[in-house]
């Protein structure tokens, strides 16, 4: 891939990320990463502190990239992966794999990702 073609990819996935935050004020992160891990773009919304430092964001990224993976492989029983909810203490996290990509979407804890939050983001993600 050349640079302008990785340019272009990582423009269009700070478009998305940009959108995607802006639907809530409950999002607090959006990040995109490849099918390794490898983070391509990513946002927090302004005023609010990370709650992972840069080295525990790749080791979450690959880590999430992996169940990814292997959860692809089940696709063809169970039907293609729509989309995956983590509940934590502290946030819920969303997660949207597209074409090797996959949307980290971290919520406030007190909100449970309502079925319009989520139709809106895979319509942001789905756009080319």
């Amino acid at each position: 891939m050349n640079k302008a073609s990785w340019i272009k990819i990582i423009s269009t996935h700070k478009k998305k990320c940009d959108l995607i935050i802006s639907i809530s004020k409950d999002i607090r992160y959006t990040g995109v990463f490849n099918e390794y891990g490898r983070t391509i773009a990513g946002k927090i919304r302004p005023g609010l502190k990370p709650i992972f430092s840069p080295n525990s964001v790749r080791e979450e990224f690959f880590a999430v990239a992996s169940i990814i993976r292997l959860r692809q492989k089940t696709a063809k029983g169970l039907g293609e992966l729509e989309y995956i909810l983590i509940n934590h203490k502290k946030v819920n996290i969303l997660l949207f794999s597209h074409n090797n990509i996959t949307y980290y979407i971290t919520v406030s804890s007190n909100v449970i990702p309502t079925s319009t939050l989520i139709t809106k983001i895979k319509k942001i993600i789905a756009q080319r």
